[in-house]
């Protein structure tokens, strides 16, 4: 099922996030979402089961903006991911009003999304979800974009380098995989189990690895393929929902911003998001990049098409330009 941005932003969630309005699960005011012509997103559900993914838009009193991409996982992703955005938004808000900085703001809000989970869902031990969220805001020195995240849903921006016709796409994350480097020398540290998935051969009645590496619980029951992730308690603590956070200062050269679950990003490079992104309007390239990953899914994977969710971001439009 499609979910076009437009409609859902102009849903809302909540109340403007005043102090004032009703508050979600933490403790602290919704924030409602938000349209722009500066931004949009699409989201496409898979093949498999109800979409698990989220995306969002918020821009708060002073044009702070907060975007957000989540892909949930497990049988209860779909709610996890809803529990996430919807506390992981209002969380940083809470903060920035609190005038902590934007790294406090979004660690805070991971952790307190991530400490309160278990007291309002159903099951968090065996399902969680990705997240990636960016706060731009205007201060004397210009704009500046910070992003945290936890696991693989991944932030690039497009930036117009004169001598190259094309955009040069910088990530400003690093997907959270138990074999990148960084991260497996944290679970080598935790002890942690990682390995793929093991099975039977149908032959030969030998165990055998297949698919991608996991985090397993010590039980070996249940093994996730991120290094982070907010939710899978069952495989806590070698799975953390601790973000790394980076910051950057923009300027006139970055034209683009795109969040994006691993829908997109197991079936195009970023260099060529980045592209699609810069190509038209939010709403437009937010679909096109959506459409075309799902063409690529049902054409190479038929029957296994994952959800696919995709931010785009217009950082040169005048709404997000104070």
């Amino acid at each position: 099922m499609w979910s076009p941005g437009g409609s859902q932003l102009r849903a809302g969630v909540g109340s403007p996030g005043q102090n004032g309005g009703p508050k979600c699960e933490i403790g602290v005011p919704s924030v409602s979402l938000t349209t722009s012509d500066a931004y949009d997103y699409m989201s496409l559900e898979g093949c498999m089961h109800e979409n698990h993914d989220q995306g969002a838009a918020a821009v708060l009193p002073g044009g702070t903006a907060l975007f957000a991409t989540l892909d949930g996982h497990g049988a209860e992703g779909a709610a996890v991911s809803r529990y996430c955005v919807k506390n992981l938004l209002a969380g940083v808000a809470a903060m920035l009003r609190a005038e902590k900085t934007a790294p406090e703001a979004i660690e805070w809000a991971f952790s307190r999304t991530s400490d309160t989970m278990a007291q309002h869902l159903t099951d968090c031990r065996f399902s969680g979800s990705t997240a990636v969220v960016s706060v731009m805001q205007h201060t004397p020195e210009g704009r500046v974009l910070t992003t945290g995240w936890v696991g693989d849903s991944r932030g690039v921006v497009g930036r117009n380098v004169k001598a190259q016709k094309a955009l040069t796409s910088v990530a400003i994350t690093q997907d959270h995989k138990p074999e990148y480097p960084r991260e497996r020398q944290r679970l080598a540290e935790a002890r942690a189990i990682v390995r793929p998935s093991r099975v039977i051969h149908p032959h030969t009645g030998a165990w055998i690895e297949v698919g991608a590496v996991r985090v397993w619980d010590s039980s070996q029951i249940y093994g996730v393929a991120m290094s982070r992730a907010l939710g899978d308690h069952q495989v806590h603590p070698f799975l953390i929902a601790k973000p790394d956070v980076s910051v950057r200062m923009l300027d006139d050269k970055d034209r683009v911003l795109v969040l994006a679950s691993d829908g997109v990003w197991d079936v195009m490079e970023n260099d060529e998001a980045v592209q699609l992104a810069a190509s038209s309007s939010p709403r437009v390239a937010s679909r096109e990049i959506v459409e075309v990953c799902a063409k690529r899914w049902d054409g190479n994977m038929p029957g296994r098409r994952d959800d696919i969710t995709c931010v785009v971001v217009d950082l040169a439009h005048p709404d997000l330009i104070l």
